[in-house]
C-alpha cells in the first residue's frame, strides 16, 4: 500500500509477506513511486513483492524472513542519494537494489561504494554504474552500450537490412547519451552515414522541430532513445506526423518498452522495434511458468523491467544464504558482498555471474553479469504486443521488415 507523503517525509513501502517478523533481512529499493516515473516503481514493487513472498513462503533465507523496503526517490537524482544513505543509516539494511534510471543508479552506487553497502543494480544502465572500479556494486543486466547489440546482429545478419543511412535522436540523459554513442558507433564503424544527431532535454512536449529537420535528411532509418515514456511516443508520434518515412524505427529502451508506449499510440506502435534488455528467454519452459504466474497474480505479463527486479531479489536472497551472518551490519554487508562476488545461477532473466571485463566501447567495467551481451534482444510491437523478433532462438514472432506503414 502506497502512504501519503506528509510534511516532507518520504514514505517507505515494505514489500514481504504479510506478517514480517522483528529478525528481517531488509532489502533497500530506492524506487520512483511518485511523480512522472511512478508507473516503473509500480513495475518492480510488484516484481519484488512476488519474489519476497516466494522466498519467505518457501522459509525465506536460513529461517529468516526477507523485507524489501522501498523508499520513493520521485525520479530525482539528489533525492536518489538521499533516500539511499537513509536507508542504509537509518533502516540498516544490508543491500540495495533498485533505483530505475541511470542518474539516480549513478547516486545510489556512489553512496553505496562510500558506505559499504552492497548494490544489486535490477535495471540501470548506463555503463558508468559499473565502470567506477566500485566494489560495492553488482550489476545483472546489460550496460546501455550493449542494448544495441540485438539491434547491431540483425542488420548484419538480415540480407538487405543495413541502414543506407540513419538519423539519431536522443535524450540527454547519461542513458539516452551512452546508447546512442554506442549505437552510431557501430554504424560508423560499418561506413553508414548518420545524416541527423539531435539531442533533446528529457520530458519535452513538442518533437515537430526536430522531426522536421530530421525528415529534410531522408534517413533510411530513424534510431529514438527516450528514458522517459512520454517523451517515446511524442517522438513516435511526431515522426509519423511529420511524414518521416525510413524503412524502420528503432527505440532503445526506456519509453519504448513498456505497456503505455502501444496503449497511447494504438496502430502507430505498430512494427516500432525495440532494441534493450531482454525479459529472459521466452521459449525456456521456466520463464514462461514465471510470465504465466505473474499474470496470474497481477493481471499483465511481466517484460524487462519486472523481469529484471524479480530476478534481483533471488540474486540477492542466494548470496544471503551462502553470507555468514553475525548480526553485526558492517560485517554482514561485507560478507554479502564476499557471497555476491562468487555468484553462479540461472535466474528468470538468464545466466548470470559477475566478472571485470571490457565492454563495447572499451570501457573495464567491475563486478557486471559477464552473461550480459546475450542479453540483448530486439523486439517488435505487433497488435498491442511487443515480441522477439531478434536473434532467431528468442524470436515469438518473424519481423517485418521494412515497415510496409512507412511508404518511402
Amino acid at each position: 500500500m502506497r502512504l501519503p507523503l506528509a510534511l516532507g517525509v518520504l514514505a517507505a513501502l515494505a514489500v514481504a509477506a504479510p506478517a514480517i517478523a522483528q529478525d528481517t533481512l531488509k532489502i533497500g529499493a530506492p524506487q520512483p513511486m511518485t511523480g512522472p516515473d511512478a508507473p516503473f516503481g509500480d513495475k518492480f514493487k510488484k516484481a519484488y513483492g512476488l519474489a519476497a513472498e516466494e522466498i519467505n513462503a518457501a522459509g525465506g533465507i536460513n529461517g529468516r524472513k526477507l523485507e524489501v523496503i522501498i523508499d520513493d526517490h520521485q525520479a530525482k537524482n539528489p533525492l536518489a542519494a538521499t533516500v539511499a544513505e537513509k536507508l542504509i543509516t537509518q533502516q540498516k539494511v544490508l543491500v540495495l537494489t533498485g533505483g530505475r534510471a541511470s542518474g539516480q543508479a549513478v547516486e545510489i552506487a556512489s553512496v553505496a561504494q562510500r558506505l559499504k553497502t552492497p548494490y544489486m543494480v535490477d535495471h540501470p544502465s548506463a555503463d558508468i554504474i559499473t565502470a567506477k572500479g566500485f566494489e560495492w556494486v553488482f550489476r545483472n543486466n546489460p550496460t546501455g552500450s550493449i542494448y544495441p547489440m540485438a539491434f547491431n546482429n540483425f542488420i548484419s545478419e538480415v540480407p538487405g537490412a543495413m541502414p543506407k543511412s540513419t538519423a539519431v535522436v536522443y535524450d540527454n540523459t547519461v542513458f539516452g547519451k551512452t546508447i546512442a554513442n554506442s549505437a552510431m558507433t557501430f554504424l560508423k564503424s560499418r561506413n553508414v552515414p548518420i545524416v541527423a544527431d539531435e539531442a533533446y532535454p528529457v520530458n519535452s512536449l513538442d518533437f515537430k522541430p526536430v522531426m522536421t529537420k530530421v525528415k529534410a535528411t531522408n534517413p533510411d532509418y530513424l534510431l529514438l532513445i527516450a528514458v522517459a515514456t512520454t517523451d517515446a511516443i511524442l517522438l513516435t508520434r511526431h515522426a509519423k506526423e511529420i511524414g518521416v518515412t525510413p524503412r524502420a524505427i528503432v527505440g532503445f529502451g526506456g519509453g519504448f518498452g513498456v505497456e503505455d508506449f502501444a496503449k497511447e499510440l494504438s496502430q502507430l506502435a505498430d512494427n516500432v522495434y525495440s532494441s534493450a534488455a531482454w525479459s529472459g528467454n521466452p521459449n525456456d519452459a521456466a520463464t514462461q511458468a514465471f510470465y504465466n504466474k505473474f499474470h496470474a497474480k497481477y493481471g499483465i505479463y511481466p517484460k524487462e523491467h519486472e523481469v529484471e527486479g524479480y530476478a534481483a531479489i533471488y540474486i540477492i536472497a542466494d548470496a544471503l544464504k551462502r553470507a555468514t551472518l553475525t548480526g553485526k551490519i558492517e560485517e554482514d554487508r561485507e560478507a554479502v558482498r564476499q557471497a555476491l562476488l562468487k555468484t553462479e545461477l540461472t535466474t528468470v532473466f538468464g545466466k548470470l555471474k559477475f566478472g571485470n571485463w571490457a565492454g563495447p566501447l572499451g570501457d573495464q567495467y567491475t563486478n557486471q553479469n559477464i552473461y550480459s551481451p546475450e542479453h540483448s534482444v530486439l523486439a517488435q510491437w505487433r497488435g498491442g504486443k511487443l515480441l522477439n523478433v531478434w536473434p532467431k532462438a528468442n524470436a515469438e514472432v518473424a519481423y517485418v521488415f521494412p515497415d510496409p506503414t512507412l511508404k518511402r
